[in-house]
């Protein structure tokens, strides 16, 4: 019983700070000096930080409040592969650039078996990943899980001589397929996906 009340307690402090935050955020404009995603680092504890957040580190609600709380998180598993917990925000703006953000939080088994417990939806996806959304309870619960690594994605395309411009030459270059390659950048925490067809994805984790 007293375990109960334990759990009780953790649950609703989650959702009560996750609501706390949302309060404090939701009417706040996005501060002029806000770090942009070229300006990423790799510190002194070999983490890469970028719009001060630290991979590893920082938390699910440390990325609230530069993002904002319209979220959409969902659970990838596949086979034998571990799964995968992504927190999607959908409308976000940095330094007036239009993107969608991904994050990918760190999860062990005891945070697994939590979110098990507030499933809203799982899916068979077409390619045999399974996805699973989860109750506003299991969303309040991802609010303090670490983030594992962020992904930056830009509305509009960026040519690459912008990018040559913004982050420099890359340390390495990656042909993967036609029209596809992954530039490198070790000292910024920084992969870019550049796609002929489709827009460049910029993600930032500790190398």
């Amino acid at each position: 019983m007293k375990e109960r009340h334990i759990i009780g307690y953790t649950l609703l402090g989650a959702i009560l700070a996750f609501l706390i935050i949302f309060l404090f955020t939701r009417d706040v404009e996005m501060p002029k000096n806000q770090a942009m995603p070229w300006q990423s680092y790799v510190n002194k504890n070999q983490q890469t930080v970028v719009f001060d957040l630290t991979m590893g580190q920082s938390r699910l609600i440390d990325a609230a409040r530069q993002f904002g709380v319209e979220i959409e998180a969902s659970l990838f598993e596949y086979k034998q592969t571990r799964p995968e917990l992504e927190v999607y925000f959908p409308s976000t703006k940095v330094g007036g650039i239009g993107a969608n953000i991904v994050l990918n939080l760190v999860l062990d088994e005891q945070s697994l078996e939590n979110l098990r417990s507030n499933i809203d939806q799982s899916t068979l996806m077409p390619s045999g990943v399974k996805k699973t959304t989860f109750t506003s309870t299991g969303e309040a619960l991802m609010s303090h899980y670490q983030i594992k690594s962020l992904s930056f994605v830009p509305k509009t395309d960026l040519s690459k001589d912008v990018m040559l411009n913004l982050f420099g030459e890359p340390d390495s270059i990656e042909f993967a397929s036609q029209g596809v390659s992954y530039w490198h950048y070790p000292q910024k925490g920084l992969r870019i996906i550049v796609d002929d067809e489709h827009k460049e994805i910029l993600e930032f984790f500790n190398q």
